[in-house]
């Protein structure tokens, strides 16, 4: 994989996971939990988004052609 490659993939994993984490921690904190137990009980499920979106991201490229 390029550097270019390596970049889109990151940057893309790392929107999901962000997008996922924010969302997280706002219904969390709008349910009435603090902001430090909302933010590390999404933590977990925040990597696994990023795991799997990284995946999801390298899978496709392969699929397009992209390598």
């Amino acid at each position: 994989m390029r550097w270019r490659g390596w970049l889109r993939l990151l940057a893309l994993a790392l929107l999901a996971a962000g997008l996922w984490f924010g969302i997280g921690v706002w219904q969390r904190t709008r349910a009435g939990l603090e902001f430090e137990a909302a933010a590390r009980a999404e933590l977990p499920l925040t990597l696994a988004v990023f795991v799997l979106a990284a995946v999801w991201v390298r899978l496709s490229d392969r699929v397009r052609g992209r390598k």
